[in-house]
């Protein structure tokens, strides 16, 4: 039973990826053979052709996904939407489904340079999306680690310059001037000993209990089945490097949040016990007056999977209209 309920939301969601337009691709981005999976539109799969170049290309918006699920599971409500506007990419993270790589390096910065590299270029090649021309502009959209990616990935891309121009940048629900106290009482909150514990769960009871901190209103039932397909599916694999990657966040003692030269949209689940609500102040400080805070009421951890209609709708408020964005989320 957990088998096919899994395989058939995995179906489910793959459908809405390709309904948005999007199709699966890889990418060998550097010589350490780091390998990127990712969705992406067409368009950007190859060169553009002389008639396409004659209409202003639309801007690209970049999806970069937290621990757990498949991104298609992560973004799935998200794609439809976008794609109505935006040429998207959403790759896989490095030890997150087929995406791999043979460096040592375990940081969220290192996930971002190979992003980086996926987008303008790595490996030898002159572009690993060959429809991506000089002067597009991207969008840099992030959910929980993958907010600290989109950190990293956005002052990357700033840094390379070239034809890629970084347009806004979204965070969700990721505390990216996070420090070990902060890891602390995450544990504590969770009953566990550290957080790789609970991001990492090795069985069901731990999987239970990352789902429940995860959702404000979490389901009450779980078939037992089920969450055993899930953990086998998407938590079990390479669980020693995604342990290794909590470890290699690169906030903490040593590291400074600075503010972007970008607008950056920070979008936060009101009653998030991940990341409590109070950090997205805290961030809107350390990133400037250029950062502005939207909380999404009544949701948790994941606010574009609990209230999904609200969070697309203040996302692209922001992306499309941003001065003039004031989104219909509560800003606290």
């Amino acid at each position: 039973m957990g088998f096919g309920v899994v395989s058939l939301l995995n179906a489910v969601f793959r459908r809405m990826f390709t309904s948005a337009g999007l199709r699966p691709a890889s990418a060998t981005v550097d010589a350490d053979d780091t390998t990127i999976h990712f969705w992406a539109h067409p368009s950007l799969l190859q060169p553009s052709s002389s008639s396409e170049q004659q209409q202003p290309p639309r801007p690209v918006v970049v999806l970069i996904h937290g621990f757990g699920p498949d991104p298609t599971w992560q973004w799935a409500a998200q794609a439809g939407p976008l794609s109505r506007h935006f040429d998207l990419v959403v790759p896989t993270l490095l030890f997150f489904g087929a995406s791999t790589t043979r460096a040592p390096a375990r940081s969220d910065a290192f996930q971002a340079g190979a992003l980086a590299a996926l987008l303008t270029g790595g490996g030898g090649a002159s572009s690993n999306l060959p429809g991506l021309g000089a002067g597009r502009t991207v969008h840099v959209v992030g959910t929980s680690y993958g907010g600290l990616v989109a950190y990293h990935l956005a002052r990357e891309l700033h840094r390379r310059g070239g034809g890629v121009r970084v347009g806004k940048v979204a965070l969700c629900d990721s505390d990216a001037c996070k420090g070990a106290e902060d890891d602390r009482a995450l544990a504590a909150r969770s009953g566990v000993a550290e957080v790789a514990e609970l991001l990492a769960p090795a069985d069901t009871r731990a999987l239970r209990r990352l789902m429940a901190v995860c959702a404000h209103r979490p389901v009450k039932y779980i078939p037992e089945c089920l969450l055993r397909d899930m953990l086998r599916k998407y938590f079990g694999d390479k669980r020693e490097d995604k342990i290794a990657l909590i470890k290699g966040i690169t906030t903490g003692e040593g590291f400074q949040l600075a503010p972007l030269p970008q607008e950056v949209l920070i979008i936060w689940g009101e009653f998030d016990q991940i990341f409590p609500v109070e950090k997205a102040h805290k961030m809107k400080e350390k990133l400037g007056e250029k950062a502005t805070v939207r909380v999404i009421p009544n949701t948790g951890h994941l606010p574009q999977q609990e209230d999904p209609k609200l969070f697309n709708q203040t996302l692209l408020d922001f992306l499309l209209h941003p001065s003039a964005s004031n989104g219909s989320a509560a800003a606290k």
